[in-house]
């Protein structure tokens, strides 16, 4: 099966990837929560929400007074999802 180049940059935003593979998991949306079953069960607009939902999660503890890793890691994560949907958001 040839992955969908949204499905494979997705992978490689830790929020989303969290939310497939934990989240989405853990309420049985997935089963295992993979690469192949994202590209086999989600949209590319399914896909694209999630990143803007977790977008805005990301804004909001950026919002707090994080210090040390945890402004880090939000950094990262934040920045990781705009450049996804400055890629894939039409």
């Amino acid at each position: 099966m040839l992955l969908r180049k949204i499905v494979t940059d997705a992978f490689k935003c830790d929020q989303l990837v969290y939310q497939f593979t934990r989240v989405d998991v853990e309420d049985s949306f997935l089963k295992h929560g993979t690469e192949e079953e994202v590209n086999e069960k989600y949209t590319d607009s399914y896909i694209i929400k999630e990143a803007e939902h977790h977008l805005y999660m990301s804004k909001e503890w950026l919002e707090d007074d994080l210090e040390g890793e945890d402004l880090k890691m939000h950094t990262r994560e934040y920045n990781q999802l705009k450049r996804f949907l400055a890629k894939h958001k039409k």
